[in-house]
């Protein structure tokens, strides 16, 4: 068997040491490929109470920051792998942002006497360390780590994989202001990268030229132009486009079409339009849905519209469905 040497190697680091070199700048606990936060104060807070109590948590991989060298001090910066929620709560503990009003018996940091401040600060922390390991090796092991962490989504992976062409233009359009006004995705969501993974799945789509279940080929298209994306312009001409027509319909938040299901097919449906339906028209499709749900609309094409809104939503066939629906009462503007 092959002898593979070992790029990861491990030692302890006192809390109070790591703390020091996040607050001076050596080390960097966002690197870009590292995911959200999603931790609430309670769990916050939980894994602090682990630390004042002395239990072991899982290691910390660091590696050094091959693209920034503090010259000044000589010294390299490092970046988090993996372990960037745990130091930032501890930072927030430290500084006093991370109140306890959970019912957690914890005591604020600035609240413990100095020896548990001291056994606090003397915690050793288990990290392994990537040194020079390269930025492609350190985003294979990102991914590796979190392919046994069942909390880490498809699209947090991929964001920790690529950083190219198709998935930059995915972020771009996530934070557009045209998009940041529709109110279908709430804070919870943004915190796992939902946003993202969902306008990745609507310029996959394009890009199939026909729908496909799930987010089965998302990864492929993110892979495919990770390099070189020679529609990217055009993408974002029609996707904005698009969001700028829906924010134009001046929809109530508790419209249906805000619905992450009828959002998809509204924004894919609307993508492929030169001339975009009046408002009037949304709204129409709307009251008919809603009127087949509460069984006041004998069409048929509008009661398996909104079944297809709940049972399935993101199977090929309920996706192609609810395309077929849209377009035969807008697109082709037929009478209902």
């Amino acid at each position: 068997m092959k002898d593979y040497p070992s790029i990861a190697i491990p030692s302890t680091k006192k809390i109070s040491e790591l703390y020091g070199k996040i607050k001076d700048g050596s080390l960097d606990v966002k690197p870009d490929f590292q995911r959200r936060l999603v931790w609430n104060t309670k769990h916050k807070l939980e894994f602090i109470d682990t630390i004042l109590k002395g239990y072991p948590f899982p290691e910390i991989y660091i590696a050094n920051d091959e693209d920034e060298e503090d010259t000044d001090s000589l010294r390299s910066k490092e970046l988090v792998v993996d372990g960037q929620q745990r130091l930032t709560t501890i930072v927030q503990y430290i500084d006093g942002k991370l109140l306890s009003n959970s019912g957690l018996s914890i005591l604020n940091f600035k609240d413990l006497n100095n020896d548990q401040k001291r056994h606090f600060l003397n915690y050793p922390v288990t990290v392994r360390d990537f040194r020079d390991v390269d930025i492609n090796t350190i985003r294979e092991i990102f991914r590796r780590i979190n392919l046994t962490q069942y909390s880490l989504n498809a699209f947090e992976i991929d964001h920790a994989i690529y950083d190219g062409e198709f998935i930059s233009l995915a972020k771009e359009i996530s934070e557009n202001s045209k998009f940041l006004a529709i109110p279908t995705f709430r804070e919870k969501d943004l915190s796992r990268m939902l946003d993202l993974g969902f306008i990745l799945l609507i310029m996959a789509t394009i890009e199939n030229k026909g729908y496909f279940s799930y987010d089965k080929e998302v990864e492929r298209y993110t892979k495919e132009f990770n390099n070189e994306y020679s529609n990217k312009k055009i993408i974002k001409d029609k996707l904005i486009r698009t969001l700028n027509a829906i924010n134009k319909y001046k929809l109530s938040d508790d419209s249906i079409w805000f619905r992450k299901s009828n959002l998809f097919t509204l924004i894919i449906e609307l993508s492929k339009l030169e001339q975009m339906p009046s408002g009037n028209a949304i709204s129409e499709f709307e009251k008919s849905v809603i009127d087949a749900k509460k069984g006041n609309h004998s069409n048929t094409d509008f009661v398996e519209y909104y079944s297809n809104m709940f049972t399935g939503t993101n199977s090929r066939q309920a996706r192609v469905q609810r395309g077929n629906v849209f377009r035969k009462y807008i697109v082709d503007n037929k009478n209902h």
